[in-house]
């Protein structure tokens, strides 16, 4: 009995632990993207989510849109790209995937400020997603460069012709 009482003791302590450490880390990326946001010197593209479901539903633009409404997001000032490279590279929102994108980013060629501070957050307090991470950045390496595109001028184009070579599911 006093085992399963101290098993079950440790095991909430280790939830509290992760849920602590996601709302941590959550927090310290929203505040840290917004001062990025404030110094990247790129121009917002002024579009919105219904816009962005008028392309043709094949196209980049529709599935931006679409990525938008399903997470309830819209476009942020300056960082629109970064939606796209969810929708390219097949990863999804949560904290460590969000990390794990930037790992395979950087594989993939991408340098800025922010990449840093993401992967030393997912060597610190992600010691569980290692894997994750060591994938993510072999399959950036393996694909094809999609970091330096301006994906504002792509919204018309299908987005199976804009799918890197390895990402985490099939476009």
């Amino acid at each position: 009995m006093n085992k399963l009482f101290f098993l079950s003791i440790y095991f909430e302590f280790q939830s509290t632990l992760k849920t602590i450490r996601e709302t941590l880390i959550s927090s310290l990326f929203r505040i840290s993207s917004q001062i990025y946001i404030a110094i990247k010197p790129a121009s917002p593209w002024d579009i919105s989510v219904k816009e962005l479901l008028q392309y043709h539903y094949t196209t980049l633009g529709f599935h931006l849109g679409c990525f938008l409404l399903k997470h309830d997001f819209t476009p942020q000032p300056k960082c629109e790209d970064h939606d796209i490279f969810h929708l390219i590279t097949g990863y999804d929102i949560d904290t460590s995937n969000e990390i794990a994108m930037q790992f395979w980013l950087y594989g993939n060629g991408k340098r800025s400020y922010y990449i840093p501070i993401a992967l030393l957050a997912g060597i610190l307090f992600y010691p569980d997603s290692y894997s994750l991470f060591k994938t993510a950045l072999k399959n950036g390496r393996e694909s094809l460069p999609v970091y330096h595109k301006n994906y504002r001028d792509l919204l018309h184009i299908p987005i199976s012709q804009l799918k890197p070579v390895k990402t985490t599911y099939k476009l």
